[in-house]
């Protein structure tokens, strides 16, 4: 099975509460482990995941495009990441059916937009995680959990039939930070 996840932590442990999800899981089941500012733009993306799951049962960690991610490998080239139409974004999306069942392997971490990983991959890299990253707020989980996955010899995959719309502090900027900071009532 697959389960579709938006991990929250109210003291910012995002790791913490990326494995309250993945407990309840069965070791063969799925999940997708997307973020909160995040959203799927074609109706059929559990499909999609699935399909490649079916044709990469070896892949320790999944991924896909998306409007906008600081690692170039994430995005389509062309695509305007500053654009705020959401309209303008359902055509890129609809353009990546042209790629269905594509995915390529990335040698590199990634960006945690959308991760989907299997639970006993999960518990495979959880002490690796603990070690690295046990520390660490929100910022640099995706990171370490990429990074795992490599380190155990696994491979990551870019679905190049998914793109997501990720608002990614596109108002705010790249650098804007206030979002990990908890919230104070005035």
């Amino acid at each position: 099975m697959i389960y579709f996840f938006t991990p929250y932590s109210f003291n910012f442990k995002l790791l913490d509460a990326i494995s309250g999800c993945m407990e309840l899981l069965h070791p063969d089941d799925w999940a997708v482990i997307m973020d909160g500012d995040t959203m799927f733009l074609q109706p059929d993306f559990g499909h999609q995941i699935q399909h490649q799951i079916d044709l990469h049962q070896e892949a320790g960690l999944f991924t896909c495009f998306a409007s906008r991610c600081h690692y170039s490998i994430q995005r389509i080239i062309g695509v305007d990441p500053f654009n705020d139409s959401i309209l303008y974004h359902k055509e890129v999306a609809n353009g990546t059916s042209a790629f269905i069942g594509e995915s390529v392997e990335i040698h590199r971490k990634i960006a945690g937009h959308l991760m989907v990983i299997r639970k006993s991959t999960w518990e495979r890299i959880l002490p690796i995680l603990l070690k690295k990253a046990s520390g660490k707020q929100i910022l640099g989980v995706d990171t370490q959990i990429s990074k795992a996955i490599l380190e155990i010899g696994m491979e990551i995959r870019l679905m190049k039939d998914i793109y997501v719309l990720h608002y990614c502090r596109l108002a705010e900027g790249f650098d804007y930070t206030k979002h990990l900071e908890p919230c104070t009532k005035q």
